[in-house]
């Protein structure tokens, strides 16, 4: 006799919360870690960093809508690993940008207005969907 996921209680639901997890795991690293990484190496100090991070935004918030994703939870996660980030990255001893002087402002507007439209765009798509 072969066990099934119907015959363990909770069978489908420890799947779906290990799928969840996984995709957490994805998205926290790609549409965050990597995503702002990247565009800060590319623009670091430039304005150019606003309009390129909210519309990589809007294609993480398509990602994630088109793997029926709610970000809820990743949006917590995101958002203290960016204070973090931040705080880092303004420190005098950073290893990033060596003998450079952050703008705080211009890397706040960015990297938190990417995170919150990730967000935003994600619950409006889903809203749109289930109309």
């Amino acid at each position: 006799m072969i066990l099934g996921l119907d015959d363990i209680t909770g069978g489908h639901e420890i799947v779906a919360f290990l799928i969840w997890l996984g995709l957490t795991a994805l998205f926290y690293l790609v549409g965050y870690v990597a995503a702002l990484n990247v565009v800060d190496d590319i623009t670091q100090n430039s304005w150019t960093k606003v309009p390129a991070m909210w519309g990589l935004s809007i294609i993480t918030a398509g990602l994630m809508s088109i793997l029926n994703y709610n970000p809820l939870i990743l949006f917590f996660i995101m958002c203290a690993a960016n204070y973090l980030r931040l705080k880092n990255l303004s420190s005098p001893d950073c290893e990033k940008f060596p003998g450079m002087q952050i703008n705080k402002a211009l890397f706040h507007i960015a990297s938190y207005g990417y995170i919150f439209l990730v967000l935003a765009i994600t619950h409006y798509i889903d809203f749109r969907n289930n109309l």
